[in-house]
């Protein structure tokens, strides 16, 4: 089996190469890109491999039954005058790994467990929060912004702020990148909740009678609390700071997430049904379990930053990134500059270096000790901080930090000769200011004389389960896994809340079974409607661009640095989406395209193999209307409508072919397109007259004369 999977993918044995150990996945690559290279070929060769291309694809994809190999072994034969290397492949691979075969075919059953994967939308499975992500786009683009609204809350009980802050993994994998721009998903979200303003009020449980404290008001506390609260649980959250939200509020600049937003979205989760106490420090867990809570969730988040570990660091003018964000945002209005030095080149820094600019600073330099490729910071924050003045140097370590106002950097040892020979070994830079954006730790004085083990200034908690070493004490967000992004700590307030949740009513806890539990979701997601775009508007492959405040007038306020899309624009772009929720890139259907020699569809390959179809335009002039596309398409993101005498295919909602229908000589319904029948004629190679019957009145012979074409 080895053998021949290595001969498919033309390489030695044991380099399997991207199908694993799979026969069926292996023979399946291998015919697609025959397949693909005979685009000129003559027709018999092309269909011969689209149908067998076909057959493998739908054995690979369970659909299979004796007859597809069946077929696949005629085939085989018909290809030796045709391809003789193609026949080679499929009658080795059926004959050498038959029982392979017979596994896939009859018992749908893929021993390497390379084939029947799962295809999710790739960007819903990117984000951490699982939201529905083509659900809400496509009624964005209807303009239903209450159920776009509604699709995003039930994953996320802070669909707004993700809106304006996520740094959106989910555009990262969206595969209309494969061709052109990425869905611009984020300010989607955005819009959604701006038009809509506020979300209702969850459905609630019964009262379980059951307590649970939340430590923190971040997003991991917010979203435990909230899931807890809809599932019936009594949840009190307890923030030391005068106001909720954690970094949220104190970390992240009014200019990203302006302050009423926040306020917004906090309510909603209060209207669900969780009690927050501001300003209340907790002195120590255990106490709060004395005190009948069933459970308590530690969220605190990294809300100190690291000292650079330097001489130096302890002098009045240098300063945490976190500790002058958190200033600021507390209205104390701390001045720096004019002068200022941040050291480091995560989010964290990029957000003190632009505040800086609006607190005073007026040379404002982000020194980093890697390559700027290796910033943790978003390449789109970089860009806003580099537009507004900061300037970013890069391959400089601090070494120590002078009284007289100077910092001193040394090259970086991933500095080229070039580079050193360039720059130097040491840079001596005069500063008024210095604040250090290194790293975040957390202050857990609330765990002393508790089990919860503490490790590298981390909570240890299970990475399922949330749980720490000490019964009914769960932990969470930053201070369990690391500083990370705020939809990355939704995720982990979902997944603590249905643990939770299992724990105090006594009921194991199986994440994957649990997974609907997270959002409160009893039933599976219904996939939302389709939106009727027209083909030159889904074919579009750009993306608009956001509309950005003037640099000048920014850097003198908090205002919101984005504009937003408008809504036309925003909902142009929502129907951008290809709705792959819907179509799985099977290429099913543009295989039975090319078998029947129609060659309409066309779909592009992305660099991990997945097919993407996103030319909705190409079938206008190629589309033959015979409805073999929507015949193979296992999950009816295909249709064929008849109407008023003309048929309309239809992908993913648009119509990509409206074309006319012939009328039956016999009984007068329309059963053929023009094309259709024009191809089936080519085909016969015939130029004599027939007469146009549906097959019922060809099969009762109700014209004298019918044509050989009808009466088989």
């Amino acid at each position: 089996m080895n053998q021949f999977i290595a001969r498919m993918h033309h390489q030695p044995v044991g380099a399997a190469g991207t199908q694993g150990d799979c026969v069926v996945a292996a023979l399946r690559a291998t015919l697609r890109r025959r397949w693909r290279d005979t685009e000129y070929a003559p027709g018999p060769l092309r269909r011969a491999l689209a149908q067998a291309t076909r057959l493998v694809t739908e054995i690979a994809g369970g659909r299979g039954s004796r007859a597809h190999l069946e077929s696949l072994e005629r085939l085989s034969r018909d290809l030796a005058d045709l391809d003789p290397e193609a026949a080679q492949d499929v009658a080795a691979s059926l004959s050498d790994c038959r029982a392979e075969w017979v596994r896939h075919a009859i018992d749908a059953v893929c021993t390497d467990g390379t084939c029947r994967q799962h295809q999710s939308a790739p960007c819903q499975a990117a984000c951490p929060a699982d939201i529905d992500i083509p659900g809400f786009l496509s009624y964005i683009a209807l303009g239903e912004y209450g159920e776009a609204l509604h699709v995003i809350g039930e994953d996320n009980p802070l669909p707004h702020s993700c809106g304006l802050i996520c740094p959106a993994p989910c555009e990262d994998a969206c595969l209309r990148a494969a061709a052109g721009a990425a869905l611009f998903i984020r300010p989607l979200k955005a819009l959604a909740a701006e038009h809509y303003c506020r979300l209702p009020p969850p459905d609630r449980r019964a009262p379980t009678g059951k307590r649970v404290a939340v430590i923190g008001s971040g997003p991991a506390g917010l979203t435990v609390a909230y899931y807890l609260a809809i599932k019936g649980h009594q949840v009190d959250i307890f923030e030391a700071r005068e106001q909720a939200g954690g970094m949220m509020r104190y970390g992240i600049p009014a200019y990203r997430l302006p302050p009423h937003i926040l306020d917004a979205e906090i309510e909603h989760i209060q209207r669900s049904g969780v009690t927050i106490h501001t300003g209340c420090k907790v002195a120590s867990v255990t106490d709060l379990r004395t005190q009948g809570f069933d459970a308590v969730y530690v969220a605190v988040g990294l809300q100190v930053s690291r000292r650079p570990g330097i001489p130096g660091q302890d002098l009045p003018f240098v300063h945490g990134a976190m500790e002058f964000l958190s200033s600021v945002a507390a209205g104390e209005n701390p001045r720096v500059g004019p002068r200022v030095i941040v050291i480091g080149g995560g989010n964290s820094a990029i957000d003190a270096a632009m505040t800086a600019l609006r607190q005073g600073g007026q040379h404002v330099q982000m020194v980093y000790r890697g390559r700027r490729s290796e910033m943790r910071a978003s390449p789109h924050e970089i860009s806003l901080a580099e537009a507004e003045g900061v300037e970013i140097l890069d391959l400089w370590v601090p070494e120590q930090v002078l009284p007289d106002g100077h910092v001193v950097f040394r090259r970086s040892p991933k500095a080229t000769e070039a580079e050193r020979w360039a720059s130097g070994e040491v840079l001596t830079l005069g500063v008024d200011h210095v604040l250090a954006g290194v790293g975040q730790q957390a202050a857990l004085s609330c765990l002393e004389g508790s089990r919860v083990e503490i490790r590298s200034g981390y909570i240890v908690a299970d990475p399922v389960t949330a749980a720490t070493t000490e019964p009914g004490v769960y932990a969470g967000g930053d201070v369990a896994h690391g500083a990370s992004t705020v939809v990355a700590a939704i995720q982990a307030g979902k997944t603590a809340a249905a643990s939770i949740d299992a724990f105090i009513m006594g009921d194991a806890f199986i994440m994957d079974e649990d997974a609907a539990a997270f959002a409160g979701r009893d039933k599976p997601r219904v996939p939302a409607p389709l939106d009727a775009a027209d083909a030159m508007q889904r074919s579009i492959r750009l993306r608009p661009i956001m509309p950005l405040l003037d640099v000048h007038e920014r850097k003198a306020s908090y205002s919101p640095i984005e504009l937003g899309l408008t809504e036309a624009d925003a909902r142009l772009e929502a129907s951008r989406c290809l709705r792959c929720d819907l179509c799985i890139g099977c290429g099913l259907c543009e295989l039975a395209c090319s078998e029947v020699g129609a060659e309409a569809l066309r779909m592009e390959e992305t660099a991990d193999g997945r097919l993407v179809f996103d030319d909705f335009t190409r079938p206008a002039s190629r589309c033959i209307g015979c409805g073999a596309c929507a015949s193979v398409c296992p999950t009816g993101a295909i249709r064929v409508e008849d109407q008023d005498g003309s048929r309309a295919t239809i992908i993913t909602g648009t119509v990509v072919c409206r074309q006319p229908m012939l009328s039956c000589d016999g009984c007068g319904q329309s059963f053929f397109t023009v094309a259709q029948f024009g191809m089936v004629r080519d085909l016969l190679e015939t130029d004599i007259p027939f007469p146009r019957l549906c097959p019922a009145c060809a099969r009762a012979g109700s014209v004298v004369g019918s044509h050989p074409l009808h009466a088989r």
